[in-house]
């Protein structure tokens, strides 16, 4: 009975978490139904994480981010930055910087720098796991519209006896302009982690953004993900 209580009591707890992160990708989804603008643009978003642990709670990730776009100039966005992690049971937070580079196709390409802080807690229950992240940028650079809000909602199963197939998972997240005091881009992701060998990982998804202020405002996206993890 003490069992059958526990695992209620914690059955109950993810049921919350799930209904308030369903309810609240559910209220935000609709930006991507209006966000939109023309036809989708097919791209290929890449990224190298190399992770360096310094001890059992803190670690330096080392990023580096390359996308191509379909009928686009390429490369569409590049970008590399270092983040500062630290663990701490189920919550786990960074702070980082991106040197980025867009719109390639013009002959100057547009150039930002990005400081962000994340905070990210998981629940887990036997092969299930839900993880909320919160995320906010500042362009260092700008003269305007410096801030920003992300809000991610992730679901992830992990199989059982599927070889190097480690996990699945969804997430959705809405970006929110604080300047602005607007929504305006949707990013819907769908896929897998493989693991590949102990030091190395690959999420391979597919990935739907909509965005009103970016050009293009729809994105239909492979991603490959490789990380590297220095143990």
């Amino acid at each position: 009975m003490k069992r059958a209580a526990e695992l209620l009591s914690k059955w109950n707890l993810v049921s919350v978490v799930t209904a308030i992160s369903v309810v609240t990708v559910a209220a935000l989804a609709p930006v991507s139904a209006w966000a939109a603008t023309g036809e989708p643009n097919t791209q290929l978003w890449t990224e190298l994480d190399a992770v360096v642990p310094l001890d059992d709670q803190f670690s330096v990730t080392g990023i580096a981010q390359y996308r191509l776009g379909e009928d686009l100039s390429n490369p569409t966005y590049t970008a590399a930055g270092l983040d500062v992690n630290y663990k701490d049971g189920p919550w786990s937070f960074a702070i980082g910087y991106r040197h980025q580079v867009t719109e390639h196709h013009t002959y100057d390409p547009k150039v930002t720098q990005i400081a962000l802080a994340t905070a990210t807690h998981a629940w887990k229950i036997d092969r299930s796991t839900i993880l909320v992240r919160f995320r906010v940028d500042n362009t260092i650079t700008a003269t305007s519209n410096p801030w920003r809000l992300r809000l991610r909602a992730e679901y992830r199963w992990a199989p059982d006896g599927w070889g190097p197939v480690t996990y699945l998972y969804t997430n959705d997240e809405v970006f929110y302009q604080l300047s602005n005091d607007e929504f305006f881009r949707n990013r819907f992701q769908a896929g897998a982690s493989l693991r590949l060998s102990k030091r190395w990982d690959l999420r391979v998804y597919y990935l739907r953004q909509d965005d009103k202020l970016s050009h293009p405002g729809a994105i239909n996206a492979l991603g490959l993900l490789a990380t590297i993890d220095f143990e």
